[in-house]
């Protein structure tokens, strides 16, 4: 009987696990039929977990500034991906892209993005 009981917790903590993992989010809210390329000037990039997150500024028509908030990957896949904290800098001027938000709105899934060298960082998915 402990044995069963064992077993049984085991099971459901595997089960449960692998759950959290897959139902974390959709990705419906993106576009990932049409794809852009956006030329702006970094304003933060974090990598941290669930996700990280690259902030830019992009001008418009008027000369103002949008502020485009780009989805990535979590820590360890961006990692895996070559990228680093210090990859991306406050300043640099980028070229990102992304598979847009559907609803129109300034952000995206990153896909990749080139730096100012012409180092093309992307991510696995």
């Amino acid at each position: 009987m402990k044995r069963f009981l064992l077993v049984t917790c085991v099971t459901a903590s595997f089960l449960s696990f692998g759950t959290a993992a897959v139902a974390h989010h959709s990705f419906a809210m993106f576009d990932r039929s049409r794809t852009q390329n956006i030329t702006g000037t970094v304003k933060e990039f974090q990598l941290i977990n669930p996700h990280g997150w690259l902030r830019i500024l992009v001008p418009d028509a008027n000369g103002d500034q949008n502020e485009w908030s780009l989805e990535l990957g979590g820590a360890g896949l961006l990692q895996r991906s070559g990228w680093a904290q210090n990859s991306v800098h406050p300043g640099d001027k980028v070229v990102v892209r992304i598979h847009p938000l559907r609803d129109g709105s300034y952000g995206g899934q990153l896909i990749s993005v080139t730096l100012p060298g012409g180092r093309v960082l992307g991510q696995r998915f």
